[in-house]
């Protein structure tokens, strides 16, 4: 099996993990993800970012080794993907060492997310040989817009730290890391979001992730209107902006939009106040784990857990993290990042999947995997189901009847090897 295909069957395997996980408020499979902010610090003050507001000291930020131990307990944990943020990750002297030390403690996929101001010759070829698999550059318009933004001049900065990624990978002749650009949207910059697509593909770029501006990018769960949220006009703008983009996600093959479809449609009815529905559904404390600079283990719903002095994968399985898993599963006001959205139609998800690959040689064993996460997920909502039998767990027992005859269904019409 290729290693595109091995990772779109992960995502797959993962899927269903954090879909029954979701269900009990426990994790049954490893986060898809970490996000380790290493700093608060940064060079820049962008105009709807908060940290400035409270700028951390790198006093208070863990040192390299700590941050080394924790590393390894994310191995430990399972988890697959890391990504380091800020702040601005590069003021920290040591990133290049720890991207090299997480690939060597046999991390899969090691990204950071930055700004790209600091980016210069030494430090992307560095990045580049410590094995970095992808970067993502902040870009929220083109030019003066994006300016506007995040500070006079840093487009330029920033669409140069680009171009030395690009540079450098084809000297180095190497594929990775990929590169991917942010977008936060937010009034000033409606009329860039076009622009910024075409802006990605003349640069070679592979993804771009289109995110709604938050009302404040620490707490979260804060969700008034502000002076960012676009006008009445910037809305009708917004609207017709998603349709296209949505039309070049189903199209386009030089650049991934990568936010999911269910993302881009619910954006407008964000800056309205609407609620995205009864099917929209947050992963946070199930598909991510967020680490701050100083070693706290965070959510949007609460702090729980200090890595100074516990353990990642105990913090992982806690009370303390239980709880603010059933916080989330209350929660009505969905954010709408994408790290914390995940498809809710299991069955059609992998049934597009296997569809996909029917005719190729791996669709057996992609089948049997398959089967193997769901027996895996059926078994232990019936153990659940099965503690609490005085109990009318009704939606465990939908769950389960839901996953079993998705389980049937694979092993009808894909034929698993044996």
């Amino acid at each position: 099996m290729d290693k595109y295909l091995e990772r779109e069957l992960i995502k797959i395997e993962d899927m269903i993990g954090f879909h029954a996980s979701r269900i009990i408020s426990c994790p049954l499979v490893p986060p898809e993800h970490v996000y380790f902010s290493l700093t608060n610090r940064c060079c820049l003050r962008c105009i709807m970012c908060d940290i400035p507001k409270s700028p951390g000291r790198q006093e208070d930020e863990l040192n390299t080794e700590e941050v080394k131990k924790i590393i390894l307990q994310i191995k430990d944990l399972g988890v697959r993907h890391l990504i380091f943020s800020g702040g601005e990750p590069l003021l920290r002297s040591d990133l290049v060492e720890l991207v090299r030390f997480s690939r060597a403690s046999g991390i899969a996929w090691v990204d950071i997310i930055t700004n790209g101001i600091l980016c210069n010759d030494d430090v992307v070829q560095g990045l580049i040989q410590a094995g970095l698999n992808h970067v993502t550059v902040s870009l929220d318009g083109v030019s003066e817009v994006h300016d506007s933004i995040r500070g006079a001049g840093s487009f330029q900065k920033s669409a140069q730290a680009i171009d030395l990624f690009n540079y450098y990978k084809q000297k180095l002749n190497t594929v990775s890391p990929s590169v991917g650009i942010n977008f936060t949207i937010l009034d000033k910059n409606i009329n860039d979001m076009l622009k910024v697509v075409e802006f990605a593909k003349e640069k070679k770029c592979n993804a771009i992730v289109f995110q709604p501006v938050l009302v404040s990018n620490v707490s979260m769960d804060e969700r008034q209107r502000n002076s960012l949220w676009p006008s009445e006009s910037g809305l009708s703008d917004l609207e017709e902006n998603i349709r296209r983009l949505l039309v070049i996600k189903a199209k386009e093959k030089d650049i991934l939009i990568y936010t999911d479809s269910t993302i881009l449609k619910g954006i407008p009815g964000y800056f309205k106040g609407l609620r995205p529905g009864r099917n929209f559904k947050c992963y946070e404390g199930i598909k991510r784990i967020v680490i701050t600079c100083d070693g706290r283990v965070w959510s949007c719903k609460g702090i729980y857990g200090d890595l100074k002095n516990e353990n990642l994968k105990q913090l992982w399985f806690s009370t303390q993290a239980k709880k603010i898993r059933e916080d989330v599963n209350n929660c009505k006001d969905h954010c709408l990042q994408d790290c914390v959205y995940f498809p809710m139609d299991i069955s059609g998800q992998v049934k597009s999947f296997l569809s996909g690959i029917r005719s190729s040689g791996d669709n057996a064993l992609a089948s049997k995997r398959i089967i193997s996460r769901l027996d895996y997920c059926i078994n232990q909502l019936s153990k659940r189901l099965s503690r609490n039998f005085f109990s009318n767990f009704s939606k465990e027992k939908i769950e389960i009847y839901k996953l079993n005859t998705l389980r049937n269904e694979v092993i009808k019409d894909y034929k698993p090897v044996a």
